[in-house]
């Protein structure tokens, strides 16, 4: 494991959807935490329990630990109630396998953004309710991705809604990334939103090309990650790449590893 004063982590399937050779190259790359989204083709939540079974077995044996598990819960329409009642199932899925895990919060989404987010915070406050309270009842925090794609995207705006909700439940998985899709500056305009209440970190770096914003290998893009990763160093949570970047190859392994070896290089510097 490298010897940097941050807990890193990697999401197995932005490597590849073979499990265990995604747990080979993370191990490779020197990370201790690895993410659980989307194994063999199927979400952590859909695995039959032979599979997860095999699953926890190989991550164990690999000397990894799970950092948490990505469910798509409420990555759906807001007013659409039979979709609603699905992801609402998916939570509890996941709530299951974070206290299975004796881990302590799961990821959460905001719904598909469709209007201002004003317009619809009673609305996204009214759909958390049930969230709420299955995570009061079975110990497990929610943790809010921000998302550009999402009614929850800024810091600023998670701000607001963790100040409407006031509930201990609910806590934040910050992505300066999809801060920046969404507009907002991720470091430190973002981060200054939310530094009291992140639990878990995903990490990706972008920048606008011709007008068009693209994702870049950790340290490339026109996040401030040193000012970022100064600041946070020592932190208890996990910083886990999710780098969305492309090589010109395509491939993600690669793309993967050129996004660590950027962000390590970063770190080595400021260590």
């Amino acid at each position: 494991m490298l010897d940097l004063p941050w807990k890193l982590g990697v999401i197995s399937d932005e490597i590849s959807q073979d499990f265990r050779h995604s747990l080979k190259v993370i191990r490779e790359l020197g990370a201790s935490h690895v993410e659980l989204r989307n194994l063999w083709g199927k979400n952590v939540t859909e695995l039959a329990e032979g599979q997860l079974s095999e699953a926890l077995a190989m991550v164990k044996e690999a000397g990894l630990t799970v950092s948490n598990v990505d469910s798509p819960a409420f990555k759906c329409r807001i007013a659409d109630d039979e979709s609603y009642r699905k992801h609402l199932t998916v939570l509890r899925r996941a709530v299951e396998l974070t206290k299975r895990l004796d881990l302590k919060f799961t990821r959460i989404f905001t719904f598909w953004f469709e209007r201002q987010f004003e317009d619809v915070t009673d609305f996204l406050e009214q759909r958390f309710g049930p969230a709420i309270d299955l995570a009061a009842s079975e110990g497990v925090v929610l943790v809010i991705e921000n998302e550009y794609s999402c009614n929850v995207g800024t810091g600023a705006e998670v701000r607001k809604f963790l100040e409407r909700i006031k509930t201990r439940w609910v806590r934040t998985l910050w992505d300066p990334g999809n801060a920046f899709f969404a507009r907002e500056t991720p470091y430190p305009r973002g981060y200054q939103q939310v530094r009291d209440t992140v639990l878990h970190v995903h990490l990706k770096d972008a920048t606008v090309e011709n007008g068009h914003f693209v994702w870049k290998p950790i340290g490339a893009g026109s996040i401030d990650y040193a000012g970022f990763f100064e600041e946070v160093k020592g932190s208890s949570f996990v910083l886990s790449l999710e780098t969305h970047y492309r090589a010109p190859s395509g491939n993600p392994e690669e793309s993967t590893r050129e996004s660590f070896t950027g962000m390590v290089n970063l770190m080595r510097e400021l260590a």
